[in-house]
């Protein structure tokens, strides 16, 4: 036996089934999210749902490449998950938002945010990941204030499987959707007209290693020098929105162009990629300026090996990627390249 999976059809064609979802609307966007409502197993990786009755909802519950959700179909997945599903910690009347179980943040505000815009009860109680930041925690609590939700309390869940009941989880969305959702319901209207250059000064990879220089020649052109670390997601918010044109390296710090204005010029400073599979990376910022209209400009820099990773990065990075990918060394920018880069403002 194995895991059965429905897609949206056949939900729709089983009455039994049909009946489990709640079907949310957002008419900003003539959007509906579907929330299966009722008791399921759930890891607190994926956040992919399994029914009592071994059904899952592909359709509805992947973020990645539905192809990384093989395992879950396997006999071998089926053998284990029922032989221990009796013994999963047991949560009742719980909304499942989730987040990212390494506190990435480009997963937790692309993938998991939107979500709470779906939330239709007035008072929850929420799971995410134990690992998430006390700033992402923040967010959420100032959202559901302004939807005016009431939270009881965090659920928080560590990394594993757990059994819910009575509970909510919503759907999750592609990443266009996920992105146009963000800028139309987070963006600001502030004045577009600010030059901000983001530090990577406090990070444990990726570090530009001759910063000072880039530093006093963006000064020279009135930039203002952001250490993001240091602000709140609102407070992020309110700094991308004010944006005229940024200047970063690779940095999950960029997800916030998502709060960008329409033309927008962000300019990313890239590690020399090498392989195929690090094109999502390669791609990730230029694919969010596409969708919004902002223009995006990308510069190459040398890598400069580290010696070691912090171990939360170690739990979720293969050690042969870390070796082979440029992604996970310092960089070094020559400052004639810069210069001329730079020059395109």
């Amino acid at each position: 036996m194995k895991i059965k999976n429905l897609n949206e059809l056949s939900i729709v064609n089983d009455e039994n089934i049909n009946s489990k979802f709640l079907s949310i609307d957002l008419k900003k966007f003539a959007l509906s999210c579907k929330i299966y409502k009722g008791d399921f197993f759930l890891d607190s990786f994926n956040y992919f749902p399994i029914t009592k009755d071994n059904f899952s909802f592909l359709d509805l519950f992947s973020w990645r490449a539905k192809s990384e959700y093989s395992d879950f179909f396997t006999k071998k997945f089926y053998s284990n998950f029922n032989k221990n599903k009796n013994n999963f910690k047991t949560f009742n009347d719980v909304i499942v938002l989730g987040s990212s179980p390494g506190d990435d943040y480009f997963r937790n505000l692309i993938t998991f945010i939107p979500r709470i815009l779906f939330i239709s009860d007035k008072k929850i109680n929420l799971a995410i990941h134990r690992k998430s930041s006390n700033k992402l925690r923040q967010f959420i609590e100032d959202i559901l204030k302004i939807r005016g939700i009431k939270l009881n309390k965090f659920v928080y869940l560590d990394d594993n499987f757990y059994n819910f009941k009575n509970s909510q989880i919503p759907q999750f969305f592609s990443n266009v959707t996920s992105i146009k959702i963000l800028n139309k319901i987070f963006k600001k209207n502030h004045e577009h007209k600010d030059r901000i250059y983001i530090t990577r000064k406090n990070a444990n990879y990726r570090q530009i290693i001759n910063e000072s220089d880039i530093i006093d020649e963006l000064k020279s052109k009135n930039f203002k020098i952001i250490d993001i670390d240091a602000l709140s997601i609102n407070k992020q918010v309110d700094v991308f929105s004010s944006a005229e044109i940024i200047v970063s390296s690779t940095s999950s710090a960029l997800t916030n162009i998502v709060f960008c204005q329409e033309g927008t010029k962000v300019f990313e400073i890239i590690p020399k990629y090498k392989y195929k599979y690090e094109n999502y990376l390669k791609f990730r910022y230029s694919y969010i300026c596409n969708q919004l209209g902002c223009k995006h400009y990308s510069v190459e820099a040398d890598p400069i090996p580290i010696d070691d990773l912090d171990e939360n990065t170690k739990k979720f990075i293969d050690i042969n990627v870390f070796k082979q990918s440029n992604y996970y060394k310092n960089l070094l920018v020559k400052k004639e390249n810069f210069k001329k880069f730079i020059n395109q403002i």
